[in-house]
């Protein structure tokens, strides 16, 4: 057997992180194959991530040597840190250097708000109150209204991958507005989407969540359309 028969998935992931690589590979349909190589972070914080980015063209020159069809800057408030349209300066750094196509997950995050029609999203996140604000300048410059967000104010990167998805599922329920369209729970770090389809349940809402989004348009991206039941409504059709 070739792995990635059907398309090969390349991320780039925090150092400290294991839910990403855990996730990316549960979620991989039959013949997609995931290939991953880390970036150092160290603090959850602005600083810790624009000078975890800084490297961006190091990390994708090594994951290029697997060949992927497509390449995914795995991080949510590294990728928005520095405002609107650094998502986009980060995927035209990869793309400008080892000439494949990329992604970021705070794009694929706004770009599955723009599939489900969403206009007003409550937000979840084990971050810092900073990040949360840079966070929620970000989603509203991009057309959407943040309703309600709130973090469990983790600032070592190391402790990402402790964060439960019990505490996620807890902190939604306590977060989540009537008169949001959505939820999102936001960072690549925590493992959470075994919790989408009990909160869609439980909100009447669809559920985002970082891994999921970003799953989601990388497989789009390189022309994969399948539904997935566990992954809620953002995989239940074709587009």
């Amino acid at each position: 057997m070739i792995y990635g028969w059907r398309g090969k998935i390349g991320l780039i992931y925090p150092a400290a992180g294991v839910a990403g690589d855990m996730d990316f590979h549960r979620m991989a349909p039959e013949g997609v194959a995931i290939v991953t190589t880390r970036m150092p972070l160290e603090k959850a914080d602005a600083e810790g991530l624009i000078k975890m980015a800084a490297e961006v063209e190091k990390n994708a020159s090594l994951l290029a040597q697997a060949r992927p069809d497509i390449i995914i800057f795995g991080c949510t408030t590294g990728s928005l840190v520095k405002g609107i349209g650094y998502d986009k300066e980060i995927i035209d750094r990869i793309q400008n250097h080892v000439h494949m196509a990329a992604i970021t997950t705070s794009t694929a995050v706004i770009e599955s708000f723009l599939a489900l029609k969403l206009k007003k999203i409550a937000v979840v996140t084990p971050y810092i109150d900073d990040l949360n604000q840079r966070e929620k300048v970000f989603i509203e410059k991009s057309g959407f209204q943040v309703t309600a967000i709130k973090g469990l104010g983790v600032l070592d990167a190391n402790e990402m991958q402790n964060v439960r998805h019990e505490q996620m599922y807890r902190l939604a329920k306590e977060v989540f507005t009537e008169d949001a369209d959505a939820l999102f729970i936001s960072c690549t770090g925590i493992a959470v989407i075994d919790i989408i389809e009990p909160l869609e349940k439980d909100l009447n809402r669809p559920v985002v969540t970082s891994n999921q989004a970003t799953m989601w348009r990388a497989l789009r991206k390189i022309g994969i359309r399948e539904t997935v039941n566990r992954l809620g409504k953002l995989f239940q059709d074709n587009t």
